[in-house]
């Protein structure tokens, strides 16, 4: 998700898309990847909870809200690639915001994360689609940003518990005694690493854990390793192949790329120890889970490990009116949300309304409220 210009795709009509989740979350710009994942495991709630985030973007007092307004809305939704997960999430959100007001239409604009930054700022879309990590290297300039985003808005959160998972072949870690990350740089293992493709934000994440841990490129290389950047199915090909040993990725749990590459590679996936979860949760903002033992038939201990959420943003295109319309439309439909992956299936009012550290638009916060969601 290297964007420091936002390519400019022709916009399609949501009821044209494909909803298409055999292609997966990967097929989107750092979304994870797709299959029947189960539900969340439990997680262990951040300092970023609803409350804070709600907090930050108090509505005024005289806000002007129709609470029985039915009409329809014309939006624009700024997602992933065409024909992966994030298209197919914009169909559901299409279909919640028709549901609720008839004839309401959404236009769905291919892009990626970074991107759609960009586009919310400026106010090119009411809406977009983005992953925790984008946001977090927007508010601060990190690159692929040149300027920090300073009043970004949430509409809600899409999903919470995209796992960060070290999956390692079991030979490997057998052959050099490594239990972790930590082991690598200790006994100078010849590890051939793989994490997501450069431009991908993900890799970002997955490159402080290894480096927090002593582990860098050029390291890798002075034992007899190496680190490559590349796509989930490229990663597991080469896992299968023996040509790579570890991969590291944000994924749902379980993985349909992992549970293909363990029907004939023996894997094991190691937890993050407390020093690498602190440092993630500093620089990134994520939150600690637990993957529970048996999430995958040979996982045999829970894998500590932290998550990643996704938020829709919406802009200063969107009246209040709007945003209170939307956020009611996902509330009322939130079994819509449900079907779209197993992974889902605990999407509720409060998870909603959890944007962590970006806070809620006013209108968004005001309808949160109403519901119960959110104390007023």
């Amino acid at each position: 998700m290297k964007i420091m210009k936002q390519t400019k795709w022709k916009q399609l009509p949501l009821t044209l898309l494909s909803f298409a989740l055999s292609i997966g979350m990967a097929a989107c710009s750092g979304a994870p990847s797709e299959k029947d994942a189960a539900s969340q495991p439990a997680a262990a709630s951040g300092a970023s909870g609803a409350s804070a985030a709600a907090g930050a973007a108090e509505p005024k007092a005289d806000l002007q809200i129709d609470k029985n307004n039915k009409n329809p809305m014309t939006v624009t939704l700024a997602g992933g690639s065409v024909g992966g997960f994030w298209s197919g999430m914009g169909q559901v959100i299409s279909k919640s915001f028709s549901t609720s007001y008839p004839g309401s239409a959404a236009t769905y604009e291919p892009g990626s994360g970074a991107g759609n930054i960009k586009l919310i700022d400026e106010g090119q879309v009411e809406l977009g689609i983005v992953q925790a990590i984008e946001v977090t290297a927007a508010k601060n300039g990190i690159a692929p940003f040149n300027k920090k985003y300073e009043n970004l808005m949430a509409l809600a959160t899409i999903y919470d518990n995209a796992v960060l998972q070290v999956t390692v072949r079991k030979d490997f870690a057998d052959k050099y005694g490594l239990t972790g990350l930590a082991d690598i740089s200790a006994k100078k293992a010849p590890a051939r690493i793989a994490i997501n493709q450069k431009g991908n934000m993900n890799s970002l994440g997955a490159n402080t854990l290894l480096e927090v841990n002593g582990i860098t490129e050029a390291t890798l290389k002075q034992w007899g390793g190496s680190l490559t950047w590349t796509g989930s199915a490229q990663r597991f090909e080469a896992m299968q192949n023996n040509r790579m040993d570890i991969s590291i990725d944000f994924v749902f749990a379980p993985d349909s790329k992992v549970e293909e590459t363990a029907v004939n590679t023996e894997l094991v996936q190691w937890s993050l120890d407390q020093k690498s979860k602190d440092a993630l949760k500093k620089v990134w903002e994520l939150n600690d889970i637990v993957v529970p033992k048996g999430t995958y038939k040979w996982q045999k201990e829970d894998v500590n490990t932290v998550t990643l959420s996704a938020v829709i943003l919406v802009s200063k295109k969107a009246s209040v009116q709007d945003q209170y319309k939307m956020a009611k439309a996902l509330v009322d439909n939130v079994a819509i949300l449900r079907e779209l992956h197993p992974a889902m299936k605990e999407i509720s009012a409060q998870k909603l309304a959890d944007t962590g550290s970006v806070p809620l638009a006013p209108g968004a916060k005001a309808l949160f409220e109403d519901v119960g969601a959110l104390k007023k």
